[in-house]
């Protein structure tokens, strides 16, 4: 699994920032990233631009627990 990054603008304020999503491919975290961002930003999806992709990782064998998820 791989980690892509991608820049984001919301089109109705101008907002720039960056968000990232674990997938096989880019295309399947591009969608993802998307309806996320529009979630997160609570804004339609055509407000959201994904842009450039800027960076991928690997993410092979790799998690994160939050403190206090396992008990």
């Amino acid at each position: 699994m791989t980690r892509y990054l991608f820049e984001y603008e919301l089109k109705s304020t101008g907002f720039k920032g960056e968000f990232s999503w674990v997938a096989e491919t880019e295309e399947q975290a591009k969608a993802a990233v998307h309806e996320r961002i529009a979630d997160l930003e609570f804004v339609e999806m055509d407000d959201v631009v994904v842009g450039n992709l800027l960076k991928t990782l690997d993410a092979t064998n790799q998690y994160y627990e939050c403190e206090g998820c396992s008990s």
